[in-house]
C-alpha cells in the first residue's frame, strides 16, 4: 500500500493521467491525433456545429486551449470556421468530412487505447472507477479552471 506524497489523490490522478495520454498517443499516432483534437472531434460529431466558446465549455477547455485545438485541427482540412450569423465576433466550429473519416478509422485505436488503460482492473473495478471518477468530476466541476459548460439547445 503507498504512503505519503505517492498515496495522496491529487499525485495518484496526475500519474494515471500521464499514463493515459502516454497510452492515447501510442496507441493513436499514426493518425497525429491528440487527446484534446479527439474530444473536440467527437463533441462536434455527436452534438453538431457549436460556436467555439460553447465546444470549449462542452470539452472542459479553457479558451486560450480550445483556440490552440480548434486552429491545429482547421490547419489540417479537419474542421471549419465560420462566422456566426447571430453575432460577428463568434466562430461557429462544424467537423469537415475529411474530420469524419479520420475520427471513423481512430475510433477502434481509441478504444483500445481504453482497454489497455483500464486493463489491470476488473470489469467491476473498472465500473466502479468510472463511477468514482465521475462522482469526483461532477462533484469538482465548479472548482475546475476549464469547468465543463453544457451547452443550452434552443428549441
Amino acid at each position: 500500500m503507498l504512503s505519503g506524497f505517492a498515496a495522496l489523490p491529487g499525485h495518484l490522478l496526475r500519474r494515471c493521467h500521464q499514463i493515459a495520454v502516454a497510452i492515447f498517443l501510442d496507441e493513436c499516432s499514426v493518425y497525429d491525433l491528440t487527446p484534446l483534437q479527439f474530444a473536440v472531434l467527437i463533441v462536434l460529431t455527436e452534438q453538431g456545429p457549436q460556436d467555439q466558446v460553447s465546444l470549449g465549455g462542452e470539452t472542459a477547455l479553457d479558451r486560450t486551449t480550445i483556440t490552440v485545438v480548434v486552429r491545429n485541427l482547421e490547419e489540417r482540412g479537419l474542421i471549419l470556421r465560420d462566422k456566426s450569423g447571430r453575432d460577428q465576433r463568434s466562430k461557429i466550429v462544424s467537423i469537415t468530412a475529411a474530420g469524419q473519416a479520420l475520427l471513423n478509422q481512430v475510433l477502434p485505436a481509441v478504444q483500445q487505447a481504453q482497454d489497455r488503460i483500464m486493463a489491470p482492473l476488473t470489469p467491476e473495478e473498472g465500473a466502479q472507477l468510472l463511477n468514482l471518477l465521475e462522482k469526483l468530476a461532477e462533484g469538482n466541476n465548479a472548482l475546475s479552471r476549464a469547468p465543463v459548460r453544457k451547452r443550452k439547445v434552443k428549441p
